[in-house]
C-alpha cells in the first residue's frame, strides 16, 4: 500500500500547503511530485535566495507522519550547507528524527530549510551576524560513520602523551584490527626504549603490528594535511619528523589532548585517521563493591554454557585473576548455548574462554588448564589441583557433575574458599543456584543435602539431569535455550561477587534459590523465586588428642620433613 492509500486526507492537504506557500512566497517554487519503487513521495522545487537557487526535493516516506519527512539537494554530492548529512545530503533541519511530531508539514521544512539557507548566507555577507546554531549532538559511532580508518585515543595514551613537553617525540608502537571495510588502529606502546607497554590495549587475535612516532607540540591547528610537508609544518616545522615515515603511523599531540593522527604508506602516501577519543574514564560504571574483585582469585569448573558466560561475565565485573578448570574443545554443536563462536571450533574450551576474556579485560591474568575435575586425571595433577583451589579466594562450580561438585566441595572446605554452584534444570523450566560462605554458611556438601530435601517436599520433580537441557513432558520435548542458561549465569554472576565482596551486608538473605523461567513444577509463574533457608555456619568441632603412638609418628615426620630422618623414621647412621 502506497502513502496516497494510507494517508489521503493528509497528502492532499499538504498538496494545498505547498501549493499556497509557492502563490504567497516568491523565494519558493514547486515543480513536478514523483514517486519512488517503495512508496515514497517526492516533490522537486526550488529556493531562490540572494546568493543563488537551489534545487531540492522534498521527500515524504512511505510511513509519513508517523517517520519525518526530509529536504535534499536535488544533484547528488551537492553542498547547500553545513548542516548535511554526509553521503545523503539531506539537510538537518529544526525538526529530525529526534524531535518530530507528527503535526509537522511540508511547508514547515521548506520555511527551515529558507531559514538556514539565508542565516548561513548573512553570516558570509555579515560575518558579525549570528550563525544557524547547530542541532549537531554526534556520537562517536556517528562521527565515524564515513570514515574507514580510524584511530583510538585510549586513557593511557592520552596521559601519557600530555605528560610530555612540546616538541617531545616518542616511538610508537600499534596494532591494527579490521572489519569489513574498516580498519583501527590502538597505541600498544609509547617512550623511548624500552617502550611503555599500554595495558589497556590488549595483544588481539589477527591484529596487525605497527610502528610509528607521537609528537608532542604546544597548538594544534585543524588545517588540511595533504603532504609530508603539511605534516611537518604541523608537527612543529622542517626537521621536527623523524626520516623513517615509511608505513608509519604518526600522532601529534597538543597539550591540552587534542590529537590527530596518520597513516603515511610505504610510497609515502598520507591520509588522516578519524580519532575516536576513548580517553574519558568512568568510574561509575561498575558498583564501587566491585573494585574488590580486582584483587581476588577466581576459579571457574566447567566452561560449557553456564561457565564460559560466567567466566566472561565475572572479567566484566572487574575480576583480573582466574584459574579455568576443563577438559573438552568446543564442538560445532556447543555454539547454540556457549559463549564462544565458529573461531573456537575445535579448540580446548579453557583457552579460547581464556583468550575472550583478555579480549574483554585487558591484563586479565588467566591460567587455563585442561583438566577434567574428578575424572580419569593424573594423580599429581589432581594433587596441584588441591593446591590451586587454596590459593582462591572463590570457587564457581558451573559442571551440574555430582561427582566434581564433592572434591571441590572437599577441597573448599578444608582451604576456607567460599563456593557457588548452579544448574539449569533439564527443559529449562527452571533452575538452582547455591553458594556456601565459609564462617558464614554451612558447608556445601550441608547446603546440598538441605536443599535436596527441601525440594523432597516439593510436588515430586522431573528426574531428569541437568546437562541434558531436554525434559519429555507428555511426550513433549522442552529444550533449554540459551536465554534460560542465559539468565542463570547472570544470576551466579550476581550471586557470586557478592559471595566475595558483601559478606558482612548479603544482598540474598539465604544461601539456596529456586529461580523459575516458566510456569512449571512449584513455579507459578515466569520469574517466580523460591529462596531455601538454609543452615548457617556451625562450630568447628574441637580436636582429638592425639594417642602415644600417633605423637611418636608425627614426631617421625616432623624429623623427617626437616631432614634429620629418613622418610621411614630410620635414623641415619
Amino acid at each position: 500500500m502506497s502513502l496516497l492509500d494510507d494517508q489521503p486526507q493528509r497528502m492532499a492537504r499538504e498538496k494545498r500547503q505547498l501549493e499556497a506557500l509557492a502563490r504567497g512566497e516568491s523565494w519558493f517554487c514547486m515543480q513536478e511530485w514523483g514517486a519512488t519503487a517503495v512508496g515514497d513521495l517526492e516533490v522537486r522545487f526550488t529556493l531562490k535566495l540572494l546568493n543563488g537557487t537551489f534545487d531540492g526535493v522534498l521527500a515524504y516516506p512511505r510511513f509519513f507522519p508517523d517517520v519525518p519527512a526530509f529536504i535534499r539537494p536535488l544533484r547528488k554530492g551537492e553542498s547547500w550547507s553545513g548542516h548535511q548529512y554526509l553521503g545523503s545530503g539531506v539537510l538537518c533541519l529544526e525538526r529530525g528524527p529526534d524531535n518530530w511530531d507528527p503535526s509537522v508539514t511540508g511547508v514547515d521544512l521548506v520555511r527551515s530549510a529558507n531559514k538556514l539557507l539565508w542565516s548561513e548566507a548573512l553570516h558570509i555577507l555579515l560575518p558579525d551576524a549570528v550563525p544557524a546554531p547547530s542541532r549537531h549532538h554526534l556520537t562517536p559511532g556517528q562521527s565515524v560513520r564515513g570514515e574507514p580508518r580510524r584511530f583510538l585515543l585510549t586513557s593511557e595514551f592520552s596521559e601519557y602523551v600530555a605528560a610530555g613537553a612540546p616538541g617531545s617525540l616518542w616511538q610508537l608502537e600499534t596494532a591494527t584490527t579490521r572489519l569489513g571495510d574498516a580498519e583501527v588502529t590502538l597505541p600498544t606502546a609509547v617512550g623511548a626504549e624500552p617502550l611503555q607497554r599500554l595495558t589497556y590495549a590488549p595483544a588481539v587475535a589477527g591484529a596487525e603490528p605497527g610502528r610509528g612516532w607521537a609528537i608532542a607540540v604546544q597548538e594544534l591547528p585543524r588545517t588540511k594535511v595533504a603532504t609530508l610537508a603539511d605534516l611537518a609544518a604541523l608537527a612543529g616545522g622542517a626537521g621536527k619528523l623523524p626520516d623513517d615515515l615509511h608505513n608509519k603511523t604518526v600522532v601529534v599531540c597538543s597539550a591540552s589532548q587534542f590529537i590527530r593522527a596518520f597513516a603515511l604508506s610505504a610510497s609515502g602516501g598520507l591520509s588522516e585517521l578519524a580519532v575516536i577519543d576513548a580517553s574519558a574514564v568512568d568510574a561509575s560504571r561498575l558498583p564501587a563493591d566491585y573494585a574488590k574483585l580486582g584483587a581476588m582469585t577466581i576459579a571457574v569448573v566447567g566452561l560449557g554454557s553456564l561457565g564460559s558466560k560466567i567466566a566472561v561475565s565475572l572479567a566484566r565485573s572487574g575480576a583480573r585473576k582466574f584459574a579455568l578448570l576443563d577438559a573438552d574443545v568446543l564442538l560445532p554443536q556447543n555454539l547454540v548455548r556457549n559463549d564462544l563462536d565458529w573461531r573456537d571450533v575445535g579448540f580446548a574450551k579453557v583457552e579460547a574462554t581464556a583468550e575472550r576474556m583478555r579480549h574483554v579485560a585487558p591484563g586479565a591474568d588467566v591460567l587455563a588448564l585442561s583438566l577434567e575435575v574428578a575424572g580419569q586425571e593424573n594423580p599429581h595433577a589432581t594433587a596441584r589441583l588441591a593446591e590451586l583451589i587454596g590459593t582462591c579466594d572463590l570457587v564457581v562450580d558451573a559442571t551440574a557433575n555430582p561427582d566434581t561438585f564433592v572434591m571441590l566441595a572437599a577441597l573448599c572446605k578444608r582451604a576456607g574458599v567460599a563456593l557457588v554452584w548452579g544448574e539449569v534444570f533439564a527443559g529449562g523450566f527452571g533452575a538452582l543456584m547455591a553458594r556456601s560462605r565459609p564462617g558464614l554458611d554451612a558447608d556445601p556438601l550441608s547446603i546440598r543435602a538441605h536443599v535436596f530435601g527441601t525440594m523432597g517436599t516439593m510436588q515430586p520433580a522431573p528426574r531428569v539431569e541437568a546437562r541434558r537441557y531436554a525434559l519429555d513432558v507428555a511426550g513433549r520435548v522442552l529444550v533449554a535455550g540459551d536465554a534460560e542458561v542465559s539468565h542463570l549465569a547472570a544470576a551466579m554472576t550476581a550471586f557470586a561477587v557478592d559471595a566475595v565482596c558483601s559478606r558482612d551486608a548479603s544482598e540474598y538473605p539465604v544461601a539456596a534459590y529456586l529461580l523459575g523461567f516458566k510456569k512449571f513444577w512449584e513455579f507459578k509463574a515466569p520469574f517466580d523465586t523460591i529462596p531455601i533457608e538454609c543452615p548457617g555456619a556451625s562450630e568447628a568441632a574441637p580436636a582429638h588428642a592425639l594417642s602415644e603412638d600417633e605423637v611418636s609418628a608425627l614426631g617421625e615426620l616432623v624429623n623427617a620433613v626437616q631432614g634429620s630422618a629418613g622418610a621411614a623414621g630410620n635414623s641415619s647412621p
